[in-house]
């Protein structure tokens, strides 16, 4: 069994995290409003969506933007102020290791700041191609074991077991993301190789690469402020976009895998499956059953509870 971050034992508020990090999340806003423009179509499929930082730079390109997040708290908090901005987008709490979805509904996907908890990416990616659809888009981001500090420091150490593509798991005492003290977390940061390879394994093959947050440094923040720090953002994202000196990547794939028929759902209970064994779920008002194991689920505060 996969262990997963569990915001909701910390009673963790995500958005008090982006308070002190606008460099970063415009870095990652302005990327992806130019990775989405001309991307239509019905499904998409936001993981880790939080509190749905990101949303503005894809919901108005879909009919039907779902957010997946384990943290069901975070999702209810934030469900009336996201509906009240995006009256089109959904909410559904879940693991993403096993979706609650049927197979081939998302025409498009992402997934930012998310990958470093995924301890086993290969049953991910797994789980991933089967809700998506052929020619579905994909964009994923990473954090970048190979980023310039981390080959310098490595170096200097004479770490060369580092240049391997295996991933880093870092020490479990600088993760405070989401954590309390003396409990250890999940973050792992990935060799761009190794993610084109396990990707490429599962059918999504690299379009496009691009490096992100390219300033993320103290020392930086010290003398410059956000505003000069995103101009030179600009710039670096447009002339190295294929280095791998950032601390995080970004890539476009594509997702090739065998046709199969397809189905246009209209409504959010139209997609969804039961997470245990992928049966078809008989819904009634609040409470969803799996008409195949007879796992039970529940809708509260406007958010389906499908973590499994």
């Amino acid at each position: 069994m996969n262990n997963v971050s569990d915001y909701d034992q910390f009673s963790y508020d995500y958005s008090q995290y982006w308070k002190k990090r606008r460099y970063e999340h415009l870095s990652e806003k302005y990327l992806l409003d130019k990775l989405f423009k001309g991307k239509s179509g019905n499904w998409f499929l936001d993981i880790g969506g939080s509190y749905g930082r990101l949303a503005s730079t894809y919901v108005r390109n879909y009919k039907n933007p779902v957010i997946l997040d384990y943290s069901a708290k975070t999702l209810r908090a934030n469900y009336e102020v996201l509906k009240s901005k995006y009256p089109n987008i959904h909410l559904v709490a879940a693991n993403a290791y096993k979706m609650p979805f049927k197979e081939n509904v998302f025409d498009d996907g992402l997934l930012v700041r998310v990958l470093h908890h995924i301890e086993n990416p290969a049953e991910f990616f797994k789980e991933l191609k089967r809700v998506m659809k052929n020619n579905s888009q994909y964009i994923q981001e990473f954090a970048n074991k190979m980023h310039i500090k981390a080959r310098i420091r490595a170096l200097l150490k004479g770490d060369k077991d580092f240049f391997s593509k295996e991933p880093y798991a870092q020490p479990s005492i600088a993760m405070t993301e989401g954590t309390e003290d003396n409990v250890e977390g999940i973050f792992y940061n990935f060799h761009p190789e190794y993610m084109k390879d396990i990707m490429m394994k599962n059918g999504f093959v690299i379009t496009k690469k691009r490096g992100c947050s390219f300033l993320r440094s103290p020392f930086f923040k010290k003398i410059f402020n956000d505003n000069i720090m995103l101009f030179f953002e600009k710039i670096f994202q447009n002339i190295l976009f294929f280095s791998n000196i950032p601390p995080s990547i970004v890539f476009e794939a594509e997702l090739k895998k065998a046709k199969s028929k397809a189905v246009e759902y209209e409504n959010l209970e139209d997609i969804l499956a039961c997470p245990n064994c992928k049966g078809d779920l008989k819904i009634d008002e609040d409470t969803a059953t799996c008409k195949k194991c007879k796992k039970e689920y529940k809708k509260e505060d406007n958010v389906w509870d499908l973590r499994a």
